[in-house]
């Protein structure tokens, strides 16, 4: 917890504490039936009712004015763990109760901070048990009436409930924050589309699909024709718009099905599922023609035009990586021929204007 931001300890913090709140409050009940059932001295009382009510506050006040929350919580979790020591004793080892309090208290420190928390809070604990029951010359009272037994039951019944839903609600927190980072790892932040990393995922998912049914896809390989002049001519601005224009107009003449990334600088690649035959040449041109006509905003002047090579599967290719480079070497024939064109490969065949 010490390794996390400032901020996200705080948050655990305030979690925790409402826990502690919830927790403390329930264990409170059969502590005070068992202290009536003694009678217990007054100062007892108190010191329960302190426990129950003020002490979950005071503890999220202390850890959130220190300047590691943290830390100051695991010692707050120490403190609640001694105190559930101090009550066993004090109840004279009432069996129900007692169970019951070291129980919840193992558990809560399990679920927050697994084995690493669990194990000194239980030394902790049992030290603090010894010592009580030592100065209160080991009084034993282990008989539970019914009072007793019926005062735990909301402990054991609310407590693991909540401890259950409260690693629940962490967990689907987690979960969402782990699928955000994979759709971020996978995607390019200037575009916004897929990323090199997942266009060549989706170009390895076509490949088995066509080792395995025969499915046909194709792949294209797009580059922005003098994509360096435009950066110095109009700058970097104007060029960075180029390439979310290039991509928005991509994206919008695709499928959904299809798959269109940023493979580096100003390529783009887009992967087509079910897609073979002269078709492939048509969508590639279209595709062309839609970049040359969608100048970015305010930026006319800037339009840039695109050359295209592009590569249907077929039997001969190895992996996704000789699919890339045939629709690779495609592109390198359609800028030699003059840019502004596409061009299939493995043919070659230039394609003009």
């Amino acid at each position: 917890m010490d390794s996390l931001p400032i901020d996200h300890q705080r948050r655990i913090v305030t979690h925790v504490a409402g826990m502690r709140a919830l927790g403390l409050l329930l264990g409170m009940l059969p502590v005070l039936v068992v202290l009536g059932e003694l009678e217990a001295p007054a100062i007892m009382w108190a010191l329960a009712l302190g426990n129950g009510l003020v002490w979950p506050w005071v503890a999220r006040q202390i850890a959130l004015s220190h300047p590691q929350p943290g830390a100051m919580e695991r010692r707050n979790l120490y403190v609640d763990s001694a105190m559930g020591g101090v009550w066993i004793a004090l109840m004279q080892f009432n069996v129900v109760p007692s169970v019951a309090l070291a129980s919840m208290l193992v558990m809560d420190k399990l679920a927050f901070g697994g084995l690493r928390l669990a194990l000194p809070s239980v030394a902790t604990l049992l030290g603090a048990t010894l010592l009580i029951a030592a100065l209160n010359d080991f009084a034993m009272a282990p008989q539970s009436s019914t009072a007793a037994a019926l005062a735990t039951v909301p402990l054991l019944l609310v407590y693991p409930s909540a401890i259950a839903y409260s690693a629940y609600v962490l967990s689907q927190r987690v979960r969402r924050k782990s699928a955000a980072l994979e759709a971020l790892s996978r995607t390019d932040p200037l575009t916004g589309l897929a990323n090199r990393r997942a266009v060549m995922a989706a170009a390895e998912h076509e490949l088995r699909r066509f080792r395995r049914s025969g499915h046909r896809a194709s792949l294209l390989v797009i580059d922005i024709d003098r994509f360096r002049q435009l950066n110095e001519q109009y700058g970097a601005a104007a060029g960075d718009a180029a390439l979310r224009a290039v991509g928005a107009t991509l994206k919008a003449t695709l499928r959904d099905t299809d798959t269109v990334g940023r493979l580096e600088a100003d390529t783009f690649a887009a992967v087509l599922t079910d897609a073979s035959g002269p078709g492939v040449g048509e969508l590639a041109e279209r595709l062309r023609h839609a970049v040359a006509a969608a100048a970015p905003a305010g930026e006319a002047a800037a339009c840039p035009t695109v050359s295209i090579g592009y590569a249907q599967l077929h039997v001969g290719l190895r992996d996704s990586a000789q699919w890339l480079a045939a629709a690779e070497a495609a592109l390198r024939a359609a800028k030699t021929a003059g840019r502004n064109r596409s061009v299939s490969a493995p043919a070659l065949g230039v394609q003009p204007v």
